[in-house]
């Protein structure tokens, strides 16, 4: 990365314009213990006065993962220096730690990676329900997931619902909280965390609903419990709508805007929505 302190700013101090581009204290040490900090072209380890015009450049780390790499196809949407979005298929996980053999997204992304001679970390920025297809984004170092973590995203989901809701679009605001005695199941609760949903009715046939669905929040099973609670639960959601076998809920992460660190450039991602979720639609309608 290659930055000239403006002429017109004043004398700053390197820590804190590092600072100010949202670089976090802990990798600012790290950058000067590993001698990748250079202005105006000469290696610094310690917190220099900058003067305006002068230039300061450094490195990412590089980073490596325990995964297992996984040998599997990987969608890959948009890689640039700093980040990696992927289409996630529905029944896989986004994510497992350590040295799992167990399928999951961020395995495949490790052997993209492995392929690819790609010295980056596995840093899943947003992540998805195993049934729940759509946009994964990972970030390649630690200090870019610290900054895309900081709320640099906006995300737009569409969804299949049953019945048909009373107004065509609105505002969910329901807190959210650990159903009691569940580890994986959520449920509204007073004393949980705040969680809002906004979502727009595209079009209703048979007895569902097309949905689109953009977070203001990011709890977990925001949009599954927030539809139950407005008596319209996801189409295939067992968990929070009719019992059953777990299976594919019709949820799909869409499209993604990207604030990208730095540059505060947005980019905007969109997955195409998947043959699965356009088959049970048109299925609807067929029957109609």
């Amino acid at each position: 990365m290659d930055f000239i302190l403006p002429c017109s700013a004043p004398p700053t101090r390197l820590k804190t314009f590092l600072q100010q581009l949202g670089l976090s204290g802990t990798y600012w040490k790290k950058l000067k213990a590993a001698g990748a900090l250079t202005v105006n072209g000469e290696v610094l380890q310690r917190d220099a006065l900058l003067q305006p015009g002068d230039r300061v450049c450094w490195h990412f780390l590089p980073e490596h993962s325990d995964l297992l790499p996984e040998e599997a196809p990987l969608t890959v949407l948009l890689e640039t220096e700093l980040l990696l979005a992927v289409d996630k298929p529905a029944g896989l996980v986004t994510h497992n730690a350590g040295k799992e053999r167990t399928p999951s997204l961020s395995r495949r992304v490790a052997w993209y990676y492995h392929q690819h001679h790609l010295l980056c970390g596995i840093h899943p920025v947003s992540r998805l329900d195993r049934e729940t297809s759509g946009i994964v984004l990972f970030a390649k170092n630690s200090c870019v997931h610290h900054m895309l973590s900081a709320g640099r995203l906006e995300k737009t989901y569409l969804g299949l619902t049953r019945g048909q809701w009373e107004q065509p679009e609105g505002l969910i605001d329901l807190p959210i909280g650990r159903k009691p005695g569940s580890i994986v199941e959520r449920q509204i609760d007073p004393n949980g965390l705040p969680a809002r949903t906004r979502y727009r009715v595209l079009e209703e046939r048979g007895g569902c609903s097309l949905v689109q669905f953009t977070l203001e929040t990011g709890r977990t099973h925001q949009i599954r419990v927030h539809c139950a609670a407005m008596g319209h639960p996801l189409l295939g959601d067992t968990l929070y709508g009719a019992p059953g076998a777990p299976g594919r809920h019709y949820l799909h992460a869409w499209k993604l805007l990207v604030t990208v660190p730095f540059t505060e450039k947005v980019l905007t991602l969109e997955a195409p929505v998947p043959e699965d979720f356009t088959a049970v639609w048109k299925k609807i309608t067929d029957m109609v």
